[in-house]
């Protein structure tokens, strides 16, 4: 088994910031990618949310979104320090930004002003909006591709509220998004020895995600059908509270799964109903049955409806606390969050890499650092190659 990750040898200069660029470079990281992050004048991520953590500048999330990365501080405004970043370019493989395409240009770091200088680099460019585009130069965060890709609009379908989304939905599913981009381009260098620009707009890819099972029966034209999907969008598309006050996720998907929760809520006589021998839903019908499920779930505690939905075969799960995650057995058997000490912040919760490579095995190796920890040791090697 090798002792490094399946990208061990890739280099990776990260200039991107905030959550959605270095999620996906924290990945490369995971892979084995050495990755280099150049650190932007302020990173909201390093200081968000306010005042928590142990040190100013290493954040929670900044932790969870730049581990194995080493950080530089370098200045793109700064001619000699764009000659750093070229000499670190000079072997890399990979370089990932989310700044909007008109910076870049202004830095003289556009995809066309380096590509016949570092014609074999991936370069990975995000933001939220596609260049080119009337909304190229709009800055964007999380809640405005929630909006503008129609998740604030689903919200709202469902419940009747604009809250949006309690997770960075949107920087995280670009994030990944990117990351295939990059995996794929990277899988072509390695082939032909070429690079090539890999573009991502997040509005995009939020999108395309939201439609996959809501564009409905906008799929055809004319329409066959309303847009969104019926079961995702109902009031009763929700966990069941139990006996014990607790709840449980048992999503009923067929007819035949109607009629088995309604046995396991006690309502044997509306699981007699023939409606629940069809193959076909009922719209109307459907959603009847699961409301009375609903309405009548406290009739078991907790373990009794794990007991009755194991015996029967349906797919369910406990609802867990967020905050109960670290300690939730399932976590600590799959060993998906570990404690480890970090040089200048004391003992941390890491999470884990959910991948695992038979033979190049993914993970941990090095803590997200404080910023420019590594300057003296990444651009003081190029100078010295460069006789500088």
């Amino acid at each position: 088994m090798d002792a490094t990750g399946p990208l061990s040898g890739v280099k990776v200069l990260d200039l991107s910031s905030a959550v959605m660029g270095p999620y996906a470079t924290q990945i490369l990281g995971d892979f084995g990618a050495d990755v280099i992050r150049v650190e932007p004048l302020r990173d909201v991520a390093r200081h968000s949310p306010a005042n928590t953590g142990r040190t100013p500048g290493m954040a929670p999330l900044y932790m969870q979104v730049n581990q194995n990365k080493r950080s530089i501080e370098i200045d793109l405004k700064d001619p000699a320090g764009r000659e750093d970043l070229f000499a670190l370019l000079a072997d890399a493989d990979v370089l990932v930004t989310n700044m909007r395409a008109a910076a870049l240009d202004r830095l003289g770091l556009g995809y066309e002003q380096l590509r016949e200088r570092f014609p074999r680099l991936v370069y990975a460019h995000a933001q939220g909006f596609a260049p080119g585009s009337s909304r190229a130069n709009r800055p964007a965060y999380d809640e405005v591709i929630q909006a503008t890709s129609g998740l604030v609009s689903l919200q709202d379908r469902a419940g009747g509220t604009l809250q949006f989304v309690p997770t960075f939905i949107a920087d995280k599913t670009a994030a990944l998004y990117l990351l295939n981009g990059v995996l794929a381009a990277l899988f072509d260098q390695q082939r032909t020895g070429k690079g090539q620009q890999v573009e991502l707009a997040m509005a995009d890819a939020m999108i395309a995600v939201n439609l996959v099972e809501h564009l409905a029966g906008d799929v055809f034209v004319p329409a066959a059908g309303d847009v969104g999907n019926p079961l995702s969008l109902s009031d009763t598309h929700a966990a069941m509270r139990t006996a014990d006050g607790g709840a449980i996720a048992a999503v009923p998907y067929t007819n035949d799964a109607v009629r088995t929760l309604l046995i396991g809520a006690g309502l044997e006589d509306a699981a007699a109903d023939p409606a629940w021998d069809s193959p076909v839903i009922d719209r109307e019908i459907f959603t009847a049955g699961v409301e009375k499920v609903l309405a009548n779930s406290a009739s078991r505690t907790t373990a009794e409806w794990e007991e009755y939905l194991t015996a029967h075969d349906v797919p369910y799960a406990v609802v867990v606390d967020i905050a109960d995650l670290p300690a939730d057995p399932y976590v600590q058997e799959v060993g998906l969050i570990t404690e480890r000490e970090h040089p200048t912040e004391g003992t941390i919760r890491v999470v884990e890499s959910p991948l695992h490579f038979s033979r190049t095995p993914a993970g941990f190796r090095r803590h997200a650092e404080r910023a420019g920890a590594s300057t003296a040791e990444v651009v003081g090697a190029v100078r010295t190659t460069e006789g500088v």
